[in-house]
C-alpha cells in the first residue's frame, strides 16, 4: 500500500463530515437560516466552544458549504449562512439522518 497517497474525494468528504461538530453546525444553520456567531453557538446542541465553532466554520467555509459575511460596522457583525453547494448535499444528509433515526434502537 502506497503511503502519503492523496485521499479520494469520497474519503475527504467522509473525513470532513465525520468531524464531531460539522453535522451539528450544518443542521443548525439549515434549521436557523442566517445566524450570527453567538446565536449559532447557543443553538448547537452539546455545548460547542468558541474555538471549535470558529474552526468548524472556517473548515466549512473553505469547503464552500458555508458563507461568512462581514459587515463593516462598529462593532463588526458577522453572519453565517449555507451556500448553494450545501443545497446539493442536503438530500444526502437528510437520507443519512433518516437512516440514523430509523436504526437508533439497534
Amino acid at each position: 500500500m502506497q503511503k502519503n497517497r492523496p485521499l479520494s474525494p469520497a474519503c475527504r468528504m467522509i473525513e470532513r463530515l465525520g468531524q464531531r461538530w460539522t453535522l451539528l453546525t450544518l443542521c443548525t444553520l439549515d434549521d436557523g437560516g442566517t445566524l450570527r456567531f453567538n446565536e449559532l453557538q447557543r443553538r448547537i446542541e452539546g455545548g460547542i466552544s468558541e474555538r471549535m465553532l470558529a474552526a468548524t466554520l472556517h473548515d466549512l467555509e473553505s469547503a464552500g458549504l458555508v458563507r461568512r459575511t462581514l459587515y463593516p460596522e462598529v462593532p463588526p457583525r458577522v453572519e453565517y449562512t449555507l451556500t448553494g453547494k450545501y443545497d446539493s448535499l442536503r438530500p444526502i444528509l437528510d437520507s443519512l439522518l433518516r437512516w440514523a433515526h430509523e436504526n437508533a434502537a439497534e
